[in-house]
């Protein structure tokens, strides 16, 4: 395992590759399940069974973490107390640590993350939750206000809930803006791992300012300027050549 990364204010290297591989696919669908449950207004969450209920909309939930009023992160699988081990539903959070075990994801199998030293605590946990999103492939997750400024974060994992589909139109240019300003570790693995999410076969050339995707006679191609800023997206482009890369499983 990882030692701790030091200070506490960053997250580890191997969260943050993680975190470009899924970001954009799990902005994406995130976005998808808020529309189809808008947040804010009266909720009811059960643990029991297992439900969220927002407004008028119910859908099956699992839970993720907490997030502390003194900014500390408890994953819901070492909250015995209001879960415990054995638990149903568990089963996403145990899958999640054992994720984070085959890829040396240090967040992901320490029990308590310190986030209070991370300049924005609150953001700090909303971007495990998009890993975690992205890892699992569920459907969304919420952020919900407890007593005492905590916060719980459930993952939606209800097939009632749209899965996100491709978009090769100008929606895609401003979706990838939005990932990389939360994960900006690797702008061509967060393309690249976004692409393969919708079923794209990925190739980069070696000059390292292009990636380019394949699927059933369509192609996107991405380019990237010097300061690996996405300088262009564009719909139809010819494929580079291909090389290999290494994402978590």
């Amino acid at each position: 395992m990882p030692a701790p990364v030091q200070p506490d204010d960053r997250f580890s290297r191997m969260f943050e590759e993680a975190g470009a591989h899924y970001a954009a696919g799990a902005v994406e669908q995130l976005a998808v399940y808020e529309r189809h449950q808008p947040l804010g207004g009266d909720w009811l969450l059960s643990d029991e069974a297992s439900t969220l209920r927002i407004g008028e909309v119910t859908v099956h939930q699992s839970p993720l973490g907490s997030l502390g009023f003194d900014g500390s992160w408890l994953w819901a699988w070492a909250n015995e107390p209001t879960h415990p081990p054995g638990s149903p539903r568990l089963t996403l959070a145990n899958w999640l640590r054992e994720f984070g075990e085959r890829n040396q994801i240090y967040e992901f199998v320490t029990p308590r993350l310190e986030l209070a030293g991370f300049p924005d605590p609150g953001l700090a946990a909303r971007r495990l939750a998009l890993v975690s999103l992205g890892a699992l492939g569920t459907r969304g997750f919420a952020s919900l206000p407890l007593g005492s400024g905590a916060r719980a974060f459930v993952l939606v994992d209800d097939a009632d809930v749209p899965e996100a589909t491709f978009d090769g139109g100008l929606a895609l240019s401003g979706l990838l803006d939005r990932a990389l300003s939360l994960f900006p570790y690797d702008p061509r693995l967060t393309v690249a791992g976004y692409l393969r999410r919708h079923g794209f076969a990925t190739h980069e050339p070696s000059d390292g300012r292009h990636v380019y995707g394949e699927r059933d006679g369509s192609t996107v191609a991405v380019r990237f300027t010097e300061d690996d800023l996405v300088a262009a997206v564009s719909y139809g482009a010819r494929p580079g050549p291909q090389s290999a890369r290494t994402v978590p499983e």
